[in-house]
């Protein structure tokens, strides 16, 4: 059985839409994590109130606050390093899927592929 032609130029297209709807996605879960930072500016301007004075903290909230913090860290780098890795990794799919496409195109006979003939007479 030999292997069907289109289906070299229709398998890595199909996983190029993949790729790019998981692109889609990891930006959509960057831009996530960066609205989570919004907040930033409130939380900061209540640390700077607790160090003037101006709010009372006490020792178990301070370390509640610091324990989050913490927590919060560890999860938003260990998000930006799975999106990385996704990153890279869908990369070398296109990168695979482009090399198929690039076989296959050249794997299509060339009486397949229009002849354009720019300003030169046509042979009827």
């Amino acid at each position: 059985m030999r292997l069907d032609r289109k289906l070299l130029l229709i398998a890595p297209a199909i996983v190029l839409v993949f790729v790019a709807g998981g692109l889609a996605y990891t930006a959509y879960q960057l831009h996530y994590l960066v609205d989570s930072a919004a907040s930033w500016q409130s939380r900061s301007d209540f640390i700077a109130a607790v160090a003037r004075g101006d709010k009372p903290l006490s020792e178990p909230q301070a370390i509640r606050i610091l324990q989050s913090s913490l927590d919060a860290e560890a999860k938003r780098t260990a998000a930006i390093s799975a999106s990385r890795d996704l990153l890279v990794e869908l990369s070398v799919i296109a990168f695979v899927c482009c090399g198929v496409l690039g076989l296959g195109i050249r794997a299509v006979p060339r009486e397949h592929w229009p002849r354009l003939q720019f300003g030169r007479a046509r042979d009827a």
